[in-house]
């Protein structure tokens, strides 16, 4: 009987002694390697198909950040924070609205929503708007990218390079001078320039601050025809890649285009740039835009570092860094949208898009969007704001991964902020003047 009652007692304390090890384990440190062999230890805080590329040979770092990604805002937008609280809604249309009118305001300055209630029906789409008026926050922009089609067996495959303008018409101080002809809130344009085949490509994207839907057309240089795109085509691959239009910086197309629902608040490991422990640096350059430094400094990627074991599009140089992250539940309210429910990791205090776990419209899963960070200073300090340095979209049934890479960190050329643009430029008859 004796020897019968202490093998529950040996089981019990082997139980203790798991469970200890277990929660040890659960904690992540800066300077850990999560691999393989230990990928318990960022369970939780990743999504699914991270955890799984790390199971099948993939590497991660944590690290740690020399500075607070939640003072790097603007100064209005730091008033915001404050002045900003209670002041505007969503309505039924997912259109923001003053609360005290219930009409659309005719300039907002800052975040719109900086307190989210997780309990608010429009939760989620408080959230994107915030995203918006955060990346609105920089100003207009111009900056160049390199796109990578990466396979798991070929490796590298081919890039294409391009450059994007936005004309940011709402959110920035500057942009209350800048006129508006039929209510638009930014205008952005897209134009590839390498390689030759598909060099002429170009994309033209008005978005309105009311209901309508984008006004967008592309150029297509082997029919020297400008067509007009429907919203379903913002679905559609880009140029035969692994990414959509509505892929670029987690989501890009309409809030009131997706039904949006906030699962959780939860601390998760975001990836930032190239071992990024600092902000890269900024400063005003001859046409007073602020302009990022050229770092030397690049995304490493698999097939680029000898010996590495994963897969040859992951990001090798990036640290992962805890944050705070909501997660949310989108999905397109199109039924010929190529994609089923998705879901969206985004930072709590940047609001900035890290991960997107994608379905297909059977429900099953199909491809998961992961971006890296970047943070911008400017020497004194006085100039901050956080940034998406760059994303890849892998394919997990294909096995295959486009990468894009912005500004400094892949095509060692500077992005900019508070650019000067010329708003006939994104006219039609101005797009019609670029593409030829």
């Amino acid at each position: 009987m004796r020897r019968f009652r202490t093998v529950p007692a040996c089981i019990l304390l082997m139980g203790f002694l798991v469970a200890a090890v277990n929660g040890a384990e659960a904690e992540v440190s800066p300077g850990d390697v999560i691999d393989k062999s230990n990928w318990q230890q960022v369970e939780g805080l990743v999504p699914e198909p991270l955890l799984n590329w790390i199971k099948q040979g993939d590497s991660i770092t944590i690290g740690e950040l020399q500075y607070n990604p939640a003072e790097f805002y603007p100064s209005f937008s730091l008033d915001s924070l404050t002045a900003n609280v209670g002041k505007y809604d969503v309505n039924e249309d997912d259109i923001i609205v003053d609360v005290k009118t219930g009409k659309l305001p005719e300039f907002i300055l800052g975040l719109p929503f900086p307190k989210i209630e997780l309990d608010d029906p429009k939760a989620g789409q408080k959230i994107m708007f915030n995203k918006y008026y955060y990346q609105y926050s920089f100003g207009n922009t111009r900056s160049a990218f390199l796109l990578k089609w990466i396979g798991r067996k070929r490796g590298f495959e081919r890039s294409i390079k391009a450059e994007q303008s936005m004309l940011v018409l709402d959110g920035h101080p500057a942009a209350k001078e800048e006129r508006r002809q039929d209510n638009e809130l930014v205008l952005t344009s897209a134009r590839v320039v390498h390689p030759p085949d598909v060099s002429g490509t170009n994309t033209l994207n008005w978005r309105y601050r009311d209901e309508r839907q984008d006004f967008s057309h592309v150029y297509m240089p082997a029919i020297r025809r400008l067509r007009r795109m429907s919203p379903a085509n913002r679905s559609d691959s880009f140029l035969g890649s692994d990414m959509c239009a509505d892929d670029n910086w987690g989501y890009a197309g309409k809030v009131g285009a997706f039904d949006w629902k906030v699962v959780r608040k939860t601390e998760a490991l975001m990836p930032f740039a190239f071992d990024q422990e600092v902000p890269v640096r900024i400063f005003v350059n001859d046409d007073g835009e602020w302009e990022t430094e050229k770092t030397g400094r690049e995304i490493i990627l698999g097939y680029q570092k000898e010996g590495y074991q994963g897969a040859p599009w992951f990001g090798t140089s990036v640290i992962f860094v805890k944050r705070p992250a909501y997660v949310l539940e989108c999905k397109s309210k199109d039924r010929y949208y190529n994609y089923g429910t998705q879901y969206l990791w985004v930072d709590a205090e940047s609001y900035v898009p890290v991960y997107k776990v994608i379905h297909d419209r059977a429900g099953d899963y199909w491809k998961c969007v992961m971006g890296f960070i970047v943070a911008l200073s400017s020497e004194d300090g006085k100039v901050r704001m956080v940034a998406p340095g760059g994303q890849m979209a892998v394919d997990d049934r294909s096995q295959h991964a486009s990468v894009g890479l912005a500004g400094s960190t892949a095509t060692g050329e500077s992005s900019l902020f508070e650019a000067i643009l010329d708003r006939n430029d994104f006219s039609l008859a101005g797009f019609l003047k670029l593409c030829k």
